[in-house]
């Protein structure tokens, strides 16, 4: 067994091979062992990230980058700047001892402020992190909805819809989705850099990203931003303005993106995650038809 720890970003042909493995451990479980920004910071310009690689034996041609290389690679780490982390292995090597030295290097460089998500619960998650003293910090529902009747959104009055114009609405987007997420440790955070990025993703599609707008003041109260990927229609981010909150809002700005994914899109599922304390979302979704299909769980450090 070889792990290296690595700063951002890896070599393209090494991303692709960390991509792959994580795309064959999906099918294996039924679930995604990265996020989203995780793949996306694999090969990009990201310099506080550190990814861990393990290699069965030796990681193979010593390239001049040093040890990275796709060979040979058995599992992954991603630590971020904040502290959240991710981490799997590649099916046919689990219960070798490959995960927990991936968590150990990775609890090593983020030190006590280190949160690790386990995406899907699988067997054996709960031990490995008994195994390193860390306990349940947060929980995160992968929900579930398949095509079924829908309500028509009831907007609040002085309130029109429109649809997201690239460069024209980023900023103001920004500043909504601050306000909104301000408590959340990962949504809130989000930059100009990190909106653009997924500005330029295959996936990205305008027509499917709804702007609530404040027709006397022109402010943006709220948004839906809807994504669709193989066939599968997702909630991507639904957030309401401070200061527009309380009107029924989220609930028409969520019928308005379920409406465009089953009817313009024609999809029969559609997807989303909402984290554990969020009841309110969590009781509209359940009232909207869906159900729960997965839980993610974050690990922290015990506290004494």
């Amino acid at each position: 067994m070889t792990l290296e720890a690595v700063p951002s970003p890896l070599p393209s042909a090494t991303a692709a091979a960390v991509t792959e493995l994580a795309r064959a451990a999906a099918d294996s479980d039924g679930v995604n062992p990265l996020s989203e920004r995780t793949l996306l910071h694999l090969d990009g310009e990201h310099p506080d990230d550190v990814h861990v690689l393990a290699y069965e034996g030796d990681p193979g041609t010593i390239e001049v980058t040093g040890l990275q290389s796709a060979r040979n690679l058995v599992g992954y780490g991603a630590l971020s700047p904040d502290g959240s982390a991710e981490l799997f292995v590649a099916p046919d090597f689990r219960r070798q001892g490959f995960g927990t030295a991936l968590l150990r290097m990775l609890l090593d460089h983020g030190g006590r402020r280190t949160r690790v998500w386990a995406h899907g619960r699988l067997p054996g998650t709960d031990e490995l992190a008994q195994r390193l003293n860390l306990e349940v910090a947060r929980e995160l529902y992968f929900l579930r909805r398949t095509r079924a009747e829908l309500p028509e959104p009831v907007w609040p009055d002085g309130i029109e819809v429109r649809t997201f114009v690239p460069g024209q609405d980023n900023d103001a987007w920004l500043a909504v989705n601050a306000a909104a997420f301000a408590d959340h440790p990962e949504q809130g955070s989000w930059t100009a850099a990190d909106l653009a990025e997924r500005l330029q993703q295959p996936w990205f599609d305008p027509e499917g990203f709804f702007l609530a707008v404040d027709t006397t003041t022109g402010a943006v109260a709220g948004f839906h931003w809807t994504k669709v990927e193989e066939g599968v229609g997702e909630v991507y981010v639904v957030g309401v303005s401070p200061a527009y909150q309380g009107l029924g809002l989220g609930k028409a700005l969520t019928l308005q993106g379920l409406h465009h994914l089953q009817t313009t899109r024609n999809l029969d599922e559609i997807v989303l995650y909402v984290d554990g304390t969020n009841t309110a979302a969590r009781a509209l979704y359940t009232n909207l038809g869906f159900t729960t299909a997965a839980l993610d769980v974050q690990y922290a450090p015990h506290t004494p």
